[in-house]
């Protein structure tokens, strides 16, 4: 009886094309996104892979209509799980209901909140002051994460050279000890980081470059 449900359910996906007109939805999708830098964070079409993942039957929604989700996963050539997945929602007529797209995995991610945390852990409030010496060196750090996740990686790079010029000029000595610790640990991972992979441009990767000398 299950397996006879199973074709059953089979048939009418294939009654309606929900496979096919998925895969088509998803192309028409892009072509109207593609242009937002974003859209992809920081993948390329080229580098994705869509791989049809099944359909599923939504029979008892609570506040809407029966639906029938087609949806398509999303892998890069080294990943062993999707990055990301687009669905296509129809009604038991084949009619598209809706459609939605997710990139679950960001391409360029060193989960930078998480080094935030840690580092205000140890952020004395008094740095918040503008009146401070240290102000301006919190204010770079905190401008070079938020530019990262806004994927502005050239401006991000920029404001972690500041805060390393900074960091100079003001003295080590002005800064509480795990504070400074871990926010030298920070600027030194998101600096080999640009440079490793190439997000930079040559002209600021010069001045980190001169900038240890």
């Amino acid at each position: 009886m299950i397996t006879d449900l199973a074709q059953q359910l089979a048939d009418f996906c294939e009654k309606f094309k929900l496979k096919e007109k998925t895969f088509k939805c998803f192309e028409e999708f892009y072509s109207v996104n593609y242009e937002n830098e974003n859209f992809l964070n920081g993948y390329e079409k080229s580098e994705l892979k869509p791989v049809f993942d099944g359909h599923r039957f939504n029979i008892q929604h609570s506040f809407f209509l029966p639906t029938v989700d087609t949806k398509i996963s999303l892998y890069t050539e080294n990943s062993m799980v999707p990055v990301g997945y687009y669905i296509l929602e129809t009604d038991y007529n084949g009619e598209i209901v809706d459609d939605f797209f997710v990139i679950e995995v960001e391409k360029y991610s060193i989960h930078i909140a998480s080094h935030f945390r840690h580092i205000n852990e140890s952020l004395p409030v008094s740095y918040l002051r503008r009146n401070t010496i240290q102000y301006p060196f919190v204010s770079y750090l905190s401008l070079a994460g938020t530019l990262f996740m806004s994927k502005k990686f050239e401006a991000s790079g920029r404001f972690v050279l500041r805060a390393c010029v900074n960091l100079r000029e003001t003295g080590e000595e002005h800064f509480e000890k795990e504070f400074l610790k871990k926010s030298k640990r920070f600027l030194k991972m998101m600096k080999n980081y640009y440079l490793e992979k190439q997000l930079i441009s040559s002209k600021l990767k010069t001045d980190f470059e001169s900038l240890g000398k």
